[in-house]
Formats: C-alpha cells, sequence, structure tokens
C-alpha cells in the first residue's frame, strides 16, 4: 500500500485484465467442481457464519462431499459475545439442521482479533502493513487447517448483491409494481459517466482524520471506481473481481496461508466460477440479491435462508481495548502530517464505533511505535 491508500484505508483503481472466454458450464457444474479438487484435501474448513454465502458454501461442499464418498467438509464460525448483534446462532443451527451436520468448530472472539492484538501483532511485525487490514480473524481459522484448505464465501456480497442495471431489471420484472424510489434508482443507473460520479462525490464516504485535500482527492478516486462500473451486469460482475481491494486482498491472505501450509479459497471470487455467474447473467442480470442465489441455488438451502433480510453487525468486535490503550498513549508518531490530521485520528479510534478504514493507519503507527520500542 502507498501513503495515501494507508491513509485512506481503501485500494482503488481496476487490474487490466479482461473479461475470459464465456464459461462452457453453468455455476452449479463449476462451483461442484472447484469443490470436490478441495475436498480432496485434509482437513477442509468452511468459515461458516450463518449468512447467506457462507451457507451456500458449505452446503454445496457437503452435497459434493457426500455424493464423491469424501470426507465431509468441517465448519468453523466465529462467535462475539461481546458484540450481541452478531449472532447468528438461530440461522447457523437451521443450516446445520438442514445438512445433517453435527461436528463443527466454534472459536469464541473478545479482543484477539483487534487491528492490533495478539494475533495481527506477530504478523505485522514480520510483513508489515498487509491489505486488508482485517486479516486477524482469517488467520485464526487457517490456523486450524494447516495442511489442508480454508474454504470462504468471500466474494458473495460483490457476486450475487445489486449491480448498476438492478434497478432496471427490477422495475421491468415488476411490471411498473415497485416503489416510486426504484424509479429514481433507474435514472441514477442510466446517467453518464460524469453524471453518476458527481452524484457518488456528492453522497461520498467521508474520511474525518484526512486533511481536507487528501479527503476531496480520494473521494475521487472513489467516485471515478463507482462511475466506472458497467451497465451489463455480468460485467459488473467481473468488475468487483478486478479491483485491486479485491484482488491485493485475496492475494496476501494466499500468501500468509501458504506459510502454514493452508490454501485460502475464497469460492466466489475464484475468477472461473464468477465467468460462470456472470455468463449466466447476462446484461440484465436478476431482480436482486435473493432472486440471483435463488435461481443459482434453490435446492441448496431453505427459502427462508435466502429470503432473510438480516445482517450481522460487529460493532466493538474488532477495535477492542488494546487498540483504544494505544489511541490514548499515542503521541501522534508513525502518520504523515500531511496526510492525516493526528488528534481527529485519535478522536476516531476512541470513539464508540471507530471507522473501519482506519486500520491500517492504526496498524502503520503501532509498527513504528513498537520499532522504535524495540530500537530503544
Amino acid at each position: 500500500m502507498d501513503p495515501l491508500e494507508i491513509a485512506g484505508g481503501w485500494v482503488n483503481g481496476y487490474d487490466d485484465v479482461p473479461f475470459p472466454s464465456a464459461a462452457g458450464d453453468g455455476p452449479r457444474r463449476v462451483l461442484d467442481r472447484l469443490l470436490v479438487r478441495h475436498l480432496r484435501r485434509s482437513p477442509c474448513l468452511v468459515a461458516f457464519s450463518g449468512g447467506r454465502d457462507s451457507s451456500v458454501v458449505l452446503a454445496a461442499a457437503v452435497a459434493a462431499a457426500r455424493r464423491e464418498g469424501l470426507p465431509l467438509p468441517i465448519p468453523v464460525t466465529l462467535t462475539y459475545p461481546d458484540a450481541p448483534k452478531s449472532n447468528e446462532a438461530e440461522w447457523q443451527h437451521a443450516v446445520l439442521d438442514h445438512l445433517g451436520i453435527a461436528e463443527r468448530v466454534t472459536l469464541t472472539v473478545h479482543d484477539e482479533h483487534d487491528p492490533i492484538g495478539p494475533i495481527a501483532a506477530p504478523l505485522l511485525r514480520r510483513h508489515g502493513i498487509v491489505w486488508s487490514p482485517n486479516f486477524a480473524p482469517t488467520w485464526r481459522m487457517m490456523d486450524l487447517a494447516r495442511g489442508g484448505v480454508l474454504l470462504t464465501g468471500e466474494g458473495g456480497d460483490e457476486l450475487f448483491g445489486l449491480k448498476r442495471i438492478t434497478p432496471l431489471t427490477k422495475s421491468i420484472k415488476a411490471r411498473g409494481r415497485v416503489r416510486p424510489g426504484v424509479y429514481q434508482d433507474v435514472v441514477r443507473a442510466l446517467a453518464p459517466a460524469r453524471t453518476r460520479s458527481h452524484t457518488a462525490l456528492r453522497q461520498r464516504y467521508r474520511r474525518p482524520w484526512l486533511r481536507a485535500p487528501v479527503e476531496a482527492l480520494l473521494a475521487r478516486r472513489d467516485a471515478a471506481d463507482a462511475a466506472a462500473y458497467a451497465l451489463h451486469a455480468g460485467r459488473n460482475a467481473w468488475q468487483f473481481t478486478i479491483r485491486r481491494c479485491a484482488r491485493r486482498s485475496y492475494e496476501s491472505i494466499r500468501v500468509l496461508g501458504a506459510e502454514i501450509d493452508v490454501e485460502y479459497v475464497q469460492m466466489f471470487a475464484e475468477p472461473e466460477l464468477v465467468v460462470s455467474v456472470a455468463t449466466a447473467a447476462g446484461f440484465w442480470g436478476w431482480s436482486g440479491r435473493t432472486a440471483t442465489m435463488r435461481h443459482l441455488f434453490d435446492d441448496l438451502l431453505p427459502q427462508a435462508v435466502f429470503e432473510r433480510g438480516t445482517k450481522a453487525v460487529f460493532t466493538n468486535a474488532v477495535f477492542t481495548e488494546h487498540a483504544r490503550e494505544f489511541a490514548r498513549g499515542w503521541t501522534g508518531g508513525g502518520v504523515d502530517p500531511e496526510l492525516v490530521d493526528p488528534e481527529a485520528l485519535r478522536a476516531n479510534w476512541l470513539s464508540h464505533t471507530p471507522h473501519a478504514p482506519s486500520m491500517a493507519l492504526l496498524q502503520q503507527a503501532w509498527l513504528a511505535s513498537d520499532r522504535a520500542a524495540r530500537s530503544a
């Protein structure tokens, strides 16, 4: 990450990877083929939260294992007793009961996943800043999968979620029976790139710790990324895959996994599967995330899982006392004051809900302090 990427906590832009030739097989056949290869490694763990994406990966892996006579994958679940809104136990039990799975591993999380906590600190000392900075939960699960593979549903939000054309698709399929706001979304979707960029700038996410010129520059980069989305649903899905933020994160975690002989796999970011879904989506795609997942995976899980409207919230599950203790004693070192207002940054870290994109700066400042202390 360069200084601006660390300051803003994001990696903008796209890698120049052209859309491959259309996949010959449909998404389910591609997913099954990929899963069978991974299931042959032992142990084969599936990061399982109870959300739709991880549930689909687990259900498809269980079905493939039973069909091929391979060992069943083992779901591994993180529980956050200090973040009650993250509790998805009811959904987890519903999925596991449906699949007839009894064995799973549950890891309790208190302060272990803090950006400068006991898991992150040794890795930061060894590698420096890693994108993305919230790597501790994945590392902890990979540690259980030594010699094998960890499968995750990462990438599902992007692959199956809303696309630029979705409001138009929804309004056409609903034959006019949609809420009035959908038509406004249609107008925005069909607007030229310059207009969509201006809209994104007006509605932009603000990073209060950045100096004003830096905040404006990074806002323009964010807006340019959003304005680049293709109207074609399938190509929009491919764009999510070639974003530099997604590719660098996937590459980094795979490197960390290789250190302990673990293959880390984001099933819904694997190019072959993305291409198959993008091809199936075509120009129009589907009318939303629920419709997409029901169309592709209807036989794997109960309808209630696909149609759920809730999502876990991890407030206070990441920034814990490790971060707050460091912030209270921090003197402003380790960050570029021309890019960042140290006092605003400290206030953010000590707030009730610190901004996630400030994690990289927290790790940069902590590393500078740690190195200074070790060399003293």
